[in-house]
């Protein structure tokens, strides 16, 4: 539906400062690097199958893990009473930023993912990049810090967690070791450099097809995607995750300082908010957010931004009698709509009358939005349903 501002608690929540920046997504301590792991494993799975696993690992980073290849290839030798199988895997992943290259070598392809992992911890974090919010939920979840030790020279802190033991050097793992239900496993670092210039042929890929895999439908994916293009679609994505995370992340600390005015005014919140109460919780949350008169700036040009193309936008619907015309107005490119606005599904009389309706509503709305020098005046230029 069309993106008529309606102004109200939610709006301002919604009315963050401050974006996630690269900064917020953060991995490591250390700028880049190259490592180069050894991986072992042996162990009797309950006296019924004898294991063993060796193979090696590869890790390069920039920009402080924001880009990040991984790259494994292991064979597993299985047991059980007396035959043996064989099992090989290769794999290689690169995250740049939010977004997955997920490479299959069987099938000779690349599936590239957007992912809300990297954006779901910037969120929980409460504005910590994702290497201090890794290190908060691991001592959430039982994690201890039991010592410190040296991998290649590198003094790192070893963490225990359910019998899992990591030494990291700020924050890159340079030994994993573990002993579960009789299997030993263990990845060392053989070869670490850290602080090296990289460039983009560092995190080449391999020359196989790439396709878009729809999070939303895991089975769906696009024709191959333009190699050419694949820049500038991770810049636009990446920039779309990190606005979305940093305004959650915001809007969550806002909320939170408005429930605390409210609990430490003695407000009962299981009930419904009187106005003066409403204006306790609304003071409070654009304290959190820098102020009123930067919320009031920042909503105020939100709203006016989505008056661009209303002209276009609202002839075009008047003139549109069939669903066809009517989806040829919704232009992505225009400010009414968002980047992920869906075409309507249908277009009756009644439908167009409510859509001009609005579009009338919010136009007539817009001097008095650009007036307004108040929270408590912007509020009364679009009345809420």
């Amino acid at each position: 539906m069309i993106k008529i501002v309606k102004v109200s608690m939610a709006v301002i929540m919604g009315s963050s400062m401050l974006y996630a920046g690269s900064d917020m997504m953060k991995k490591y301590e250390v700028k880049s690097g190259k490592i180069t792991y050894d991986i072992k494993g042996d162990g009797n799975i309950m006296g019924m199958a004898q294991i063993k696993t060796v193979g090696k690992k590869r890790v390069i980073f920039t920009d402080y893990g924001v880009k990040d290849l991984t790259e494994e290839s292991k064979v597993t030798k299985e047991t059980t009473m007396g035959e043996n199988k064989v099992k090989k895997e290769h794999t290689l992943k690169y995250m740049n930023g939010g977004i997955i290259y997920s490479v299959n070598f069987k099938q000779k392809k690349i599936l590239r993912m957007k992912t809300p992992a990297v954006g779901m911890m910037t969120m929980m974090g409460g504005g910590k990049n994702v290497q201090q919010t890794g290190e908060s939920m691991m001592k959430k979840m039982g994690g201890k810090k039991v010592g410190t030790d040296k991998v290649l020279g590198y003094t790192c802190e070893v963490w225990d967690l359910y019998g899992v033991k990591q030494c990291m050097y700020k924050g890159i793992p340079l030994r994993i070791e573990s002993n579960i239900m009789g299997m030993k496993s263990m990845e060392i670092a053989t070869k670490a450099e850290f602080d090296i210039s990289l460039d983009e042929d560092n995190f080449k890929l391999p020359d196989f097809p790439i396709y878009d895999m729809d999070i939303g439908n895991a089975m769906h994916e696009s024709k191959a995607l333009d190699k050419s293009k694949l820049k500038e679609m991770d810049e636009r994505d990446n920039k779309i995750a990190g606005e979305e995370a940093g305004e959650a992340a915001e809007s969550l600390k806002a909320l939170g300082a408005g429930m605390t005015a409210l609990a430490e005014a003695g407000i009962d919140m299981n009930k419904d908010l009187t106005p003066e109460q409403e204006q306790i919780m609304q003071k409070a949350m654009m304290g959190a957010m820098g102020g009123e008169d930067k919320v009031l700036a920042k909503m105020k040009n939100e709203i006016l931004e989505e008056t661009q193309g209303l002209e276009f936008t609202q002839d075009c619907f008047g003139i549109a009698d069939t669903l066809k015309e009517a989806n040829r107005c919704i232009d992505k490119g225009n400010k009414m709509f968002g980047e992920d606005e869906e075409y309507l599904s249908s277009w009756t009389p009644s439908e167009k009358n409510e859509m001009l309706q609005e579009m009338k509503q919010f136009k007539q709305a817009i001097p008095c939005i650009k007036a307004a020098q108040t929270m408590q005046a912007i509020q009364k230029c679009i009345p809420n349903e």
